[in-house]
């Protein structure tokens, strides 16, 4: 199996797609957290691409990825970090928690995660999804 992207490898494909200098990429961030009194340059990006600096919060992610037409919880994903609609679902239930807790204590291979991830699809097309919580 061959070895996944870190981040800035991923976020220099996909800005190489959209054909994109990293001035231009820099340029159109920039220009969406203005509004916010923020500022991001192609020295930064050029770092991150080149895995000089960690990647940046989850929220300039989320501007990057929007620019890029890209799926945030991809790059939240591959810079480490846990994407915020994971996060509130761990902080929120307690079934959600021991899920996991499970699934890493499981020590899972990548086919194991693959069958499970199959499971649930089939559930969820099959309309097997369990009550939630309160039913």
């Amino acid at each position: 199996m061959g070895q996944q992207a870190t981040f800035g490898q991923r976020l220099r494909q996909l800005r190489k797609a959209k054909n994109l200098t990293q001035r231009e990429l820099a340029d159109r961030v920039a220009a969406r957290l203005r509004k916010e009194g923020r500022s991001f340059d192609f020295t930064y990006l050029s770092k991150i691409e080149n895995d000089k600096t960690e990647p940046p919060s989850v929220a300039l992610i989320t501007e990057i990825a929007h620019v890029l037409d890209a799926d945030p919880n991809e790059l939240i994903t591959l810079a480490g970090k846990v994407p915020p609609g994971l996060e509130k679902t761990l902080k929120e239930s307690e079934p959600a928690r021991a899920f996991f807790r499970s699934a890493f204590d499981s020590q899972l291979t990548e086919e194991d995660w693959k069958r499970l991830l199959q499971e649930l699809k089939r559930r969820k097309k099959a309309g097997e999804n369990p009550p939630k919580p309160g039913d």
